[in-house]
């Protein structure tokens, strides 16, 4: 019986998208894998997701053509996997890549894997299409380099059947290299994890930095907002404060402000209608790749966060960047409306010349007369100096690979205010409405005339974790700044993390869904999953002080240990223990990739739970986590920055604020309080919330939980409720189970948390 293409009834929208090819694909389930073995096919697996590019042009090029179709058809067992349904597939397969090509790897993914062993034979990522079918169709007249897509087909098809043997011992040979690396003792010898380390990373860093554009290494370049929130919170540790200060512009917290601002005013920021790219092509940040992805906005709101609470004064332009992405999150396209977000927005979209073509960035940029015709000469003028718009447009051809920018522009800042004002006669202030004027009115030009990107409308539980922290932090720190927006932040944090209890997850088991669209998936929760939602619902409590949600996290923390826990090693795996059918090693991995690793955010949260619960068991565990990396963080600290927070921690222990409101407290002068704590930086800090008479029985309910977990509060809650006049709030900075003198004054607060975020005053 031939193969017929069954991806139209596939969850993931990435795989319906090939619903209509003529290639017959499958999906990766174990009939299709029993079909591949029984006809001694080679898998063609091509792993992917909705909003890549390079995977739209391989799909327009090969998968779409008949010739391709024929080759693959005949010849494979053809499979269609997005890499955000299946982690660990994906990351299986790409360490082969990167193996096998020197550390080079991208998507689309594509590998040959013997049919009944799944080991892979021979993979690559992008091939060109047939060059008379492409050209015919595209109009290109430079055909690429490299050989063709069918040529490689043709070729691996003859070396199976020529030599199956020869090309089953290299799978092997390949899979057996790649357990032998993912199971070497990665303990530190005998020398201990110490901050020091932040000292090896700080100067890799230093000789990396790109001082004038920002950021770090040549393009193309990627945000990292997980090393600039550690560079900023570095200078926050006291025993390496001193050694990550070079002077110049060789500070450390002052590289990562600075990479942000750069970031803030690049062509990778949509300067009209909110939110980030994923990555920018050019060194200076101009021109994006169009994609807009959740979790790059989630660890950016938490990074620009970071720096304008590390100086309010200085860093204004940090909380422009936090009410931007928070606007983007709340009420935007990834914004679903039951709560929670979708996954991306694509960066390819119908061009406004063309209907029947998408472009990459179509919907973002502008033409000169275009960009004119909507704001009129005299504004225009102003916003073209200011926003870098060139009557020739504004990308440079090496950059533009497929000739799709030509003659666009990508709005980026390159004349500052200042500058601005001196060359127009204008004062700042009206040069800030102008363009704000402006700006409204290319967003209403591009929203009533352009075909938007498709947006994933997937919803994957750990990037909905990064969000609901991300929301949760910025929602309780602006609050009262921006009372409103503040709100806007919790409320969508909290709906966020109710879609997910009430539609991918399991109260009796305990156990997540990994992704929902139209209903629950089928794909249980990785390892991520669990150790991002997880700390989301951390932060979550500490917004709102809320128990339950330190419950629930606590329950998934202890399913996170059964499923996914290495007895034997430490760390976690990132594939459950009774989840491995079809995957031919389960890996377990510290370094950080555009996200944080699993095991980086699980040290993290164990500690935290230590600190709030008096856990000793969660604390060894996260030690545990932290040494079975030990070897790898002292060579190469620079690619663990989720992890090295975690080692000043371990090494200068947890800081817990407990807050105790008394009987007949002031709801206004408890509020007060909390925004004063809330106010500073404060890193490997938890903060917990105490009344000693609760609100209502589900309150008291809930905070008996907390404090049955340590005795630490018993004896707090104890001291409060025998007294008969008490303060509205008390306030205790407690380590390593023991607590200071009480604080009851907001100046004598402050100046502690001054203190405390800052340890050289």
């Amino acid at each position: 019986m031939p193969l017929v293409n069954t991806l139209s009834t596939a969850q993931s929208p990435y795989l319906r998208a090939h619903r209509d090819n003529p290639v017959a694909w499958q999906q990766w389930t174990d009939s299709t894998l029993t079909r591949a073995k029984r006809e001694n096919k080679p898998v063609f697996l091509s792993i992917g997701y909705h909003t890549c590019h390079w995977c739209h042009v391989m799909n327009d090029e090969s998968f779409s053509s008949e010739i391709i179709a024929a080759v693959l058809n005949e010849h494979f067992i053809p499979i269609k996997l997005d890499r955000e349904e299946r982690p660990d597939v994906d990351a299986v397969y790409m360490m082969y890549l990167q193996a096998m090509s020197g550390g080079r790897g991208g998507w689309p993914l594509n590998v040959f894997l013997a049919p009944d062993t799944l080991d892979p034979i021979f993979g690559g990522t992008y091939w060109p299409g047939p060059w008379e079918e492409v050209s015919s169709k595209t109009g290109r007249t430079r055909k690429p380099q490299g050989p063709e897509f069918k040529d490689v087909l043709l070729r691996i098809h003859q070396l199976w059947t020529q030599d199956e043997d020869k090309c089953r011992h290299a799978g092997a040979d390949a899979v057996r290299q790649l357990r032998d690396w993912t199971m070497a003792k990665t303990k530190a010898d005998s020398s201990p994890l110490r901050p020091g380390i932040l000292c090896d990373a700080y100067e890799y860093f230093v000789d990396r930095y790109d001082s004038v554009h920002g950021g770090f290494g040549e393009a193309p370049k990627f945000p990292q907002p997980t090393m600039l929130s550690l560079l900023v919170r570095m200078h926050q540790y006291m025993r390496i404060k001193e050694k990550v200060d070079l002077g110049d512009d060789r500070n450390a917290a002052d590289m990562a402000i600075a990479t942000l601002e750069k970031i803030a005013k690049g062509g990778i920021h949509d300067l009209i209608g909110n939110g980030f790219a994923r990555y920018s092509v050019t060194a200076d940040w101009s021109v994006p790749h169009f994609e807009k992805m959740l979790y790059d906005q989630a660890m950016l709101l938490n990074a620009y966060l970071d720096a304008w609470l590390f100086n309010k004064e200085a860093n204004k332009f940090a909380l422009d960047a936090v009410g931007d992405i928070a606007t983007y999150l709340t009420n935007g396209p990834l914004t679903h409306p039951q709560g929670g977000c979708y996954s991306a927005e694509d960066a390819d979209s119908i061009a406004p010349d063309n209907a029947l073509t998408k472009r990459e960035g179509a919907y973002y940029v502008w033409t000169y007369d275009e960009f004119f015709k909507v704001l009129g000469r005299v504004p225009g003028d102003i916003a073209a100096a200011h926003w870098g718009v060139s009557e020739f447009g504004n990308v440079d051809p090496q950059f533009d690979l497929h000739h799709e920018l030509q003659g666009q522009n990508v709005l980026t800042v390159t004349m500052e205010l200042p500058e601005l004002s001196g060359v127009f006669g204008k004062s700042i202030e009206s040069l800030e409405e102008l363009l704000a004027d402006c700006r409204d009115k290319l967003r209403a030009h591009r929203e009533a005339t352009r075909m938007k990107p498709s947006v994933d409308t997937k919803i994957v539980a750990c990037w909905n974790g990064l969000a609901i922290g991300a929301l949760a932090r910025s929602g309780a720190a602006v609050l009262d700044v921006d009372p409103n927006a503040g709100a806007k932040c919790l409320d969508a944090a909290e709906s966020a993390a109710e879609f997910i209890k009430a539609n991918m997850y399991d109260e009796t088991t305990h156990r997540l869904t990994r992704v929902y669209l139209d209903g629950p998936g089928t794909t249980p929760g990785m390892c991520e999953d669990y150790a991002y939602l997880i700390a989301g619902l951390l932060d979550l409590y500490e917004a709102t002080f809320d128990p339950g949600y330190l419950i629930w996290a606590r329950n998934l923390q202890e399913t996170q240990n059964s499923l996914f826990w290495d007895e034997s090693e430490s760390g976690y795996f990132s594939a459950a223990n009774d989840a491995t059918n079809n995957l031919i090693l389960r890996i377990k991995s510290g370094a950080d990739a555009v996200e944080p690793s699993a095991n980086a955010v699980s040290v993290s949260n164990l500690l935290r739970f230590s600190a709030m619960l008096g856990d000793e068991h969660l604390e060894d565990m996260a030690l545990r986590t932290l040494d079975s990396f030990g070897k790898d963080i002292i060579t190469q600290p620079y690619v663990y920055c989720g992890m090295l927070p975690s080692v000043v921690a371990a090494n200068e222990g947890m800081r817990t604020i407990v807050l105790v409101v008394g009987k007949d407290a002031n709801e206004d002068s408890v509020n007060d309080t909390v925004a004063s704590v809330r106010s500073v930086l404060l890193p490997n800090t938890t903060v917990v919330l105490l009344r000693a008479v609760p609100r209502d029985d589900n309150d008291g309910h809930l905070q008996g939980w907390l404090v049955q977990q340590d005795d630490i509060y018993k004896t707090l809650l104890a001291a409060h409720e025998a007294k008969e006049h008490d303060a509205d709030v008390t306030v205790y900075i407690c380590r390593h189970k023991e607590c200071g003198l009480p604080i009851t004054g907001k100046s004598e607060l402050m100046e502690v948390l001054e203190r405390e975020s800052n340890p050289e005053k």
